[in-house]
């Protein structure tokens, strides 16, 4: 019998284009709120450049992670004289999923980074 994992690391449980939309759709509500409360919808525009950071740095995350990850796995099999190959490939599914978190908000930067400059007009 296998042992559970606690997250299922392997499926994403939503396709990508959806999780693409979702993340777009609640950045434009909380910059649309935003503006009403700064009380000048012309603040859109600055709102969406700093979402830009926001999700540039929250895509950057599992790219440093999965390094990190990966220098660890690899000095401690050097250490022990295993192959890296066999110990990377248990490491599959969460750097997959670090690497779908890093598409799904880099786009999303790219995207209100072109917003920002739509809404300057």
């Amino acid at each position: 019998m296998e042992p559970k994992d606690k997250f299922n690391l392997s499926k994403p449980k939503r396709p990508f284009w959806q999780q693409y939309l979702m993340v777009i759709s609640i950045d434009t509500l909380i910059v649309f709120i935003g503006a009403i409360i700064l009380g000048n919808l012309r603040q859109m525009s600055n709102l969406y450049f700093w979402s830009t950071f926001i999700f540039f740095i929250i895509a950057a995350i599992p790219v440093f992670s999965e390094v990190g990850t990966t220098v660890k796995v690899a000095g401690k099999a050097i250490k022990d004289g295993e192959k890296i190959g066999s110990q990377l490939k248990e490491k599959q599914a969460a750097f997959d999923r670090g690497a779908r978190i890093t598409y799904v908000f880099g786009l999303a930067g790219i995207t209100t980074f072109i917003l920002a400059f739509i809404l300057l007009i």
